[in-house]
């Protein structure tokens, strides 16, 4: 099997994520889809950005400043007060600049509207599947309501040409039930991430990320089967050999998340999962391509 590159938020490891830069950075790399995160601000605009407030490692104000705390929740802002802040970087000496050092700062990038990268994606010659997430968390309250929230990404998909292409993908899977009542030939995507130990994940008995869907009546791809997934998005230290085994036979395809390392890459890319999700695109498409031969050794 084929097995199809997703960048992650754009490609993260060469330009700001979520962004027109970072995105447009993956479609001229090769890859066949994006994965994008999606909230809304106050005035009711789909926008494409991670986290529910702006993030001081990667947000300065109008004046180049960096922001000294996280905040303000993207749903307290309209979209005009929301441009305002310039997200093209990563604040130095951060976590997050350690993790991404050849990252290439896009100075005065801005948070994209969600038609905008829509636009991007539909004016590129390639055929290219998005991965649309929408990050909505289960009982909070300053965020909008699931069907206004996925009636408005509609709209814009719909604006755009680009339903046959896309995907709704999310951890809440309220959403995507809410997405299959309004539009039911949209494919959807069921992110998982399976609570082990310390690790705080969405997938565990009773969790309130599942819709109230029993993940304990049998393996979950046949759960998600049963329940009109067209794939499966775990992270991929939680997918088994019986997984794949199961998602083959169902016709359920496997689309596993963040893999960065060379190792990884190449691992996925021989168990041939449908998608493999990475925040380096240009690796990813290289070992597929078998540019990098197999006994490289990476720093």
């Amino acid at each position: 099997m084929h097995t199809r590159i997703f960048g992650h938020r754009g490609a993260p490891c060469a330009r700001p994520e979520n962004t027109l830069a970072g995105f447009a950075y993956a479609l001229d790399a090769g890859v066949e889809g994006l994965e994008l995160d999606v909230l809304m601000t106050r005035d009711g605009v789909p926008v494409v950005t991670h986290n529910p407030t702006l993030w001081k490692d990667t947000t300065r104000t109008a004046d180049g400043a960096w922001l000294q705390t996280d905040g303000p929740a993207i749903f307290d802002l309209t979209l005009q007060e929301l441009r305002a802040y310039d997200v093209g970087g990563i604040r130095p000496g951060t976590d997050y600049a350690l993790k991404f050092p050849d990252q290439v700062t896009v100075p005065k990038a801005q948070v994209p509207t969600l038609r905008a990268v829509l636009e991007l994606v539909k004016a590129h010659p390639r055929q290219i599947d998005l991965l649309v997430e929408l990050k909505h968390m289960p009982g909070a309250e300053n965020q909008p309501e699931a069907e206004v929230f996925v009636t408005a990404v509609l709209a814009e998909l719909r604006r755009a040409g680009l339903m046959a292409t896309s995907y709704i993908h999310a951890f809440n899977w309220a959403i995507l039930h809410v997405a299959r009542q309004i539009a039911p030939e949209l494919r959807r995507s069921y992110l998982s991430f399976e609570r082990r130990d310390t690790r705080k994940g969405t997938l565990y008995s009773g969790s309130p990320w599942l819709a109230g869907l029993d993940v304990d009546r049998g393996p979950l791809p046949q759960v998600l089967h049963q329940d009109g997934a067209a794939a499966w998005s775990p992270h991929w230290s939680d997918v088994t050999a019986q997984h794949q085994a199961l998602c083959d036979d169902l016709d359920l395809e496997l689309l596993v998340w963040t893999v960065n390392e060379a190792d990884q890459i190449r691992h996925w890319l021989d168990q041939g999962v449908s998608g493999l999700i990475t925040d380096d695109p240009d690796l990813a498409l290289a070992l597929r391509q078998g540019e990098i031969a197999k006994d490289a050794v990476f720093s």
